[in-house]
C-alpha cells in the first residue's frame, strides 16, 4: 500500500495552484477546471475546488516537503514572499528540523531538512 494523493479543498483552483506550483517550482501535471495535481516524486499534491458549499478554512492536513539543507532557505524565502505566514520555526530544534506555515488560504504546511 502507498499513499497516491494528498489534496486540499480550495475556494480557487487556479489561485491555489499558482501559489503551489510558485513555491514547489513544480507545474501541475493535471490541469482541470476543478482539479489540479502536482507532482512530488511519489506522492501527488491535489487542489479540489470546494464547489460543495463546505464551510472552511485551512485543512488538518499537514503536509510536509523535505530539502536538502542547501535547497532549504530559497524555498523558505519563497514561502514567506508569496504570503505565507510561519507558525512555528523548528529549525533549529533537532527533533523538528522544519518551519511550519499557513498558505494564504489557511492550509497549514511544513518545509523540512532532510531527516536521517
Amino acid at each position: 500500500m502507498k499513499i497516491r494523493t494528498i489534496y486540499f479543498k480550495v475556494n480557487d483552483v487556479a489561485k491555489a495552484a499558482a501559489f503551489w506550483s510558485e513555491l514547489l517550482q513544480v507545474k501541475p501535471h493535471k490541469d482541470f477546471e476543478k482539479w489540479k495535481e502536482i507532482s512530488c516524486n511519489n506522492i501527488r499534491l491535489g487542489l479540489l475546488l470546494n464547489d460543495f458549499g463546505d464551510k472552511f478554512f485551512g485543512s488538518g492536513c499537514i503536509p510536509v516537503f523535505e530539502f536538502p539543507d542547501s535547497e532549504l532557505p530559497g524555498y523558505i524565502a519563497r514561502a514567506k514572499a508569496l504570503g505565507a505566514e510561519v507558525i512555528v520555526d523548528g529549525l533549529d530544534d533537532p527533533n523538528m528540523k522544519s518551519i511550519a506555515f499557513r498558505d494564504p488560504f489557511g492550509h497549514e504546511f511544513e518545509l523540512s531538512k532532510f531527516h536521517d
